[in-house]
């Protein structure tokens, strides 16, 4: 019966300059990589590529991550599940938001109308579909009611931009 052999531990130098650049995952996957790389035939670029896709993918994955937690979303929704039938937001329009094209201008979202009218979907929707798509900057879920429904006199939401209240 074979038995898989353990990849060989990193140079100790190698392993510190990895862990000193914060490549975690490249520290984490390169052993084995290494014996892949020899036992294929791998060439050099080829080997670095594979490295650098798999960090960049963790990074990405954990950063995303970072964002969804930071957002405080109540629950998960997303754009597939949004039925446009029941709302009355028009077609072009929840097309036009579902495609970040307004994110990317950098414009504002903000649904007002009766309760059960599909606005926290919507919104929750377009923040997951914003974060998952990589758009860094400020998705913050707050749910407003009563009197903090909007900002006073004189203060304004805060934002990318604006992060203290406008002065009184």
């Amino acid at each position: 019966m074979a038995t898989a052999l353990a990849a060989p531990a990193l140079a100790a130098d190698i392993d510190a300059g990895l862990r000193r650049l914060k490549l975690s995952t490249i520290r984490r996957l390169a052993p084995e990589l290494l014996v892949t790389a020899r036992t294929q035939r791998w060439n050099p670029e080829e080997f670095l590529r594979t490295l650098i896709d798999a960090e960049l993918a963790a990074r990405d994955e954990s950063n995303a991550h970072t964002r969804m937690k930071a957002a405080a979303f109540p629950v998960i929704k997303t754009i597939e599940e949004f039925d446009v039938t029941a709302s009355s937001i028009p077609h072009a329009t929840f097309d036009y938001l579902a495609s970040l094209e307004w994110v990317r201008a950098a414009e504002n979202y903000c649904a007002v109308g009766p309760a059960s009218t599909g606005k926290s979907h919507s919104l929750i929707a377009f923040g997951i579909a914003a974060i998952q798509a990589g758009h860094k900057g400020w998705v913050l879920h707050r749910r407003r009611t009563g009197r903090d429904a909007l900002p006073g006199p004189g203060r304004q939401l805060r934002g990318p931009g604006n992060r203290e209240p406008a002065p009184r």
